[in-house]
């Protein structure tokens, strides 16, 4: 029986996922947009391989990224290895959890993009992520977060949702057939999604690789009464990247935060 491993906790399923990730930039100017108000320099949690935090560089921002996944920070460093001196220099990186963390510095702008906040499973972590933020975030600084908008369909579905497979090409070529599942707990509001990747490796033979995630999922009000008992002010509130008015039907729930 194929082992279920958590998702990024090898090098195979972090490379995947950054190949994959990588072309999909339509978040990218809003984020940018940010530090063009607030400043820099720049920090983003749970940066993974940086498709986020690579363009602030680029851009001519000073940036730090902190992510939990050593895969993921390779990735992240084999990118920088091909970059422009002058980009590489700007970037910091950091192997840490967002839950507690330390790096004597402010920031104009922190970022927890790609939905990564619902990583954090408990009360005390999102408590503890939002503290360590307000200590590192300027006085006149931005904090935004991205989580997804939950769907009631999704929720109550009996025996969790299947989605539609997928087929893509990895890193090295392969084509890989992807099937995924999802669970949900309504009483600790969290969901287990997992995927099954099917390919053919180099000496055609068949392989299989499971992978799992945990996420908490958010409600609009709790998102922002949160921000606020973690000496947050919540400047603004969108349903996708192109700041449209959050309503029931908006795939994201985007705010966009102060300190007190």
């Amino acid at each position: 029986m194929t082992e279920t491993k958590p998702l990024y906790s090898d090098e195979w399923s972090a490379e995947v996922y950054a190949h994959v990730s990588d072309p999909h930039q339509a978040d990218v100017p809003f984020w940018l947009s940010l530090a063009e108000r607030a400043g820099g320099p720049v920090l983003e949690l749970a940066c993974g391989a940086g498709r986020v935090l690579l363009p602030f560089a680029k851009a001519g921002y000073e940036c730090t990224g902190l992510d939990l996944s050593p895969h993921m920070l390779r990735a992240f460093r084999r990118k920088l290895d091909a970059a422009p001196f002058e980009v590489h220099r700007r970037v910091h990186l950091v192997e840490r959890s967002m839950v507690e963390f330390e790096l004597r510095r402010e920031f104009g702008v922190i970022l927890i993009a790609n939905r990564s906040f619902q990583a954090l499973l408990t009360r005390r972590d999102h408590r503890s992520c939002l503290e360590c933020c307000a200590r590192h975030l300027k006085r006149d600084g931005l904090l935004a977060i991205d989580v997804f908008n939950p769907r009631l369909d999704y929720l109550i579905a009996p025996g969790g949702m299947n989605h539609e497979p997928d087929e893509f090409t990895g890193p090295d070529g392969t084509r890989i057939k992807q099937t995924s599942h999802t669970d949900y707990d309504l009483v600790e509001q969290n969901l287990c999604s997992t995927w099954q990747h099917h390919f053919t490796d180099a000496d055609g033979r068949p392989q299989q690789r499971h992978y799992a995630i945990d996420l908490h999922y958010f409600f609009r009000f709790e998102m922002e009464w949160m921000l606020e008992a973690c000496g947050f002010r919540v400047e603004a509130l969108y349903g996708d990247f192109e700041r449209s008015p959050f309503t029931a039907e908006s795939p994201e729930i985007i705010v966009v935060a102060r300190r007190a």
